[in-house]
């Protein structure tokens, strides 16, 4: 009995079955052919994509983004030279010599005083090089300064240490605007009062030392009463003086200064609106005849190679007929003479 239990018992138990190898391995066969697939689908995208243009990050977020709330700023282009001056058609420099508002005077009389000259160099603070051969003529020039410009700072010690005199080259908006723009620190016509002030104010404070001002441009403000008096109850507050260049025929500073009992005097003769040393050479000889004929006379220049050749040629000869002093100098001998001529006026 208890063995054919025992039979019945082994007769019973299942045949163990072993591992499914083909299962397994028809997994491993199918996970290797999607991932052989994904390997070849990489393949060629990564092919697709090499083969378009490339797009820097940056240049990709301003196509997405093209209102970007910074933006870089470009970097600056070297300074260029600007214009000068601009001489008005009608009424050319080398014709308008003459001053009628002051009378002339008789020949210098032996023993006296040779005529005062002050030569007003405008437009420093683009050309080193040039102020640098300018200063190395070891006399008593005037330089006017541009606000802004590349070399100004540069250039003031330097001049100072030679003992030049130091004005602001103010700009002024001229009838010519916008053709011809007056460049950095300028003052328009459609100004308010508040903003001209302002920006007369942050000119003047460029420079330290600066004794007088005289306009770049200008011959449209310069004509406005109402500004040129602006301008001149600043100057006036700063015990500084103010030289016309007279870039226009209709200019009121006189009559502004006047009113405002301010230091002033006028060009007499621009140098070298023509940038030619024959040229240059005459206009010295007419600077020493106006000086002779009224006892002092304000010259203009420029930073051109042609001035300085020439000034270079001619300065023996100009210091026989003349004395050459700073502006403020000659602003003195200018008032000087308005104040004798309305003495005897009366």
């Amino acid at each position: 009995m208890a063995k054919k239990r025992a039979q019945s018992k082994r007769g019973g138990r299942k045949r163990s079955r072993g591992p499914d190898y083909s299962l397994q391995t028809l997994k491993i066969v199918c996970g290797l052919c999607v991932l052989a697939l994904l390997v070849i689908g990489a393949g060629f995208l990564a092919e697709l994509l090499l083969d378009q243009p490339r797009v820097p990050a940056k240049a990709a977020k301003a196509a997405v983004e093209p209102k970007q709330r910074y933006r870089v700023p470009p970097v600056a282009a070297p300074a260029k030279k600007p214009v000068y001056e601009v001489f008005p058609q009608s009424s050319p420099p080398a014709q308008a010599v003459a001053r009628p508002s002051l009378p002339e005077r008789l020949p210098q009389i032996p023993g006296e005083r040779p005529p005062l000259v002050a030569i007003i160099i405008d437009d420093i603070g683009y050309d080193r090089h040039i102020a640098a051969q300018l200063m190395e003529l070891n006399v008593p020039l005037t330089f006017s300064m541009l606000p802004n410009a590349p070399f100004s700072r540069q250039i003031l010690p330097q001049a100072r240490a030679k003992g030049l005199e130091i004005m602001l080259h103010l700009p002024m908006e001229p009838n010519e605007y916008p053709e011809i723009d007056p460049g950095a620190g300028a003052l328009f016509a459609h100004m308010a009062p508040d903003a001209l002030i302002a920006q007369l104010n942050a000119n003047l404070d460029l420079f330290s030392g600066v004794k007088g001002v005289n306009n770049h441009m200008g011959s449209r403000v310069s004509a406005s009463s109402e500004q040129m008096r602006q301008i001149f109850s600043i100057l006036k507050k700063r015990g500084l003086f103010y030289i016309d260049s007279r870039t226009a025929a209709n200019t009121v500073a006189e009559s502004s200064a006047r009113l405002l009992q301010l230091p002033f005097a006028e060009r007499d003769i621009f140098l070298d609106h023509k940038e030619d040393a024959a040229f240059i050479r005459n206009q010295l000889t007419l600077l020493i005849k106006r000086a002779q004929a009224q006892g002092f006379a304000v010259a203009i220049g420029h930073p051109y190679p042609a001035t300085v050749q020439v000034l270079q040629e001619f300065l023996p000869q100009l210091k026989t007929k003349v004395s050459l002093v700073q502006a403020s100098t000659v602003v003195e001998q200018s008032m000087l003479a308005q104040a004798n001529a309305a003495h005897a006026a009366r």
